[in-house]
């Protein structure tokens, strides 16, 4: 679902369409100076403005998309990561090896393994506030400790899955295909941001933009209409938001 403020921006545009129509009905009368509201600049400023949305939705459409894939991946960690703890007690390995393993788990799985420190009311400043979260839950975080996890598992010459879910490499490929999937959806929203930056930087220039065009195309229409002429009250009535801030 689009935002409110993509959808102001297709409204922009809506407008902005509307109001080149009336330029191209009010016909050989419109014969503005300003090159600003010239009906081709006007034109070709719509051209662009729509060039620059598609790729807008396009990019929109793929960060659901990766961010999507994203989240059901991660969904599923905690469960195999559940399952890999019980094969490693499955095979009888070292007690300390497997409490590393469960200290691993449990941060992945945003339990604390370790007290807070506590505020001193007799002190000025708050201890507590140097209390840093153990959790995991974060992408960056649980890949963190997945890799932590792989390492371990890698590690450990004792370690004999005969399970394929469970063998070293399935895991290190199942860690790797989790952080393509976070990477693709961290770029996919980089370039939404940077398509973004391309339509407001273009649209809504203080120089060139489309507030500068319409306010100009309004004041010169009111020159060269009557004031009760339709054309002039409809193009009065349109509303464009200013993004350039």
């Amino acid at each position: 679902m689009a935002s409110n403020s993509e959808k102001t921006h297709a409204k922009n545009l809506e407008n902005l369409h509307i109001a080149n129509g009336i330029v191209a009905n009010v016909g050989g009368i419109f014969k503005p100076t300003n090159a600003l509201i010239q009906s081709a600049a006007l034109t070709d400023f719509e051209s662009e403005f729509g060039t620059n949305m598609q790729a807008v939705n396009a990019a929109l459409t793929n960060e659901q998309t990766k961010v999507g894939e994203q989240i059901a991946a991660f969904k599923m960690v905690s469960n195999r990561v559940s399952k890999i703890i019980k094969a490693a007690k499955g095979q009888g390995l070292a007690p300390e090896f497997l409490a590393n393993l469960r200290s691993t788990a449990n941060r992945l799985n945003g339990i604390r393994v370790s007290e807070k420190t506590p505020d001193n009311p007799e002190t000025p400043q708050d201890e507590s506030a140097a209390n840093h979260s153990v959790s995991r839950r974060s992408y960056a975080g649980i890949l963190e400790s997945l890799d932590l996890l792989d390492e371990q598992i890698k590690n450990n010459p004792d370690w004999n899955s005969n399970e394929a879910d469970y063998q070293p490499a399935a895991i290190t490929t199942w860690v790797d295909d989790l952080r393509a999937k976070h990477n693709a959806a961290l770029d996919a929203k980089i370039n939404t941001r940077a398509v973004r930056n391309t339509r407001n930087a273009h649209a809504y220039t203080p120089t060139s933009g489309i507030l500068v065009r319409m306010n100009a195309l309004k004041n010169y229409a009111e020159t060269i209409l009557d004031k009760n002429d339709m054309r002039l009250r409809q193009l009065k009535k349109l509303k464009f938001v200013d993004y350039s801030k």
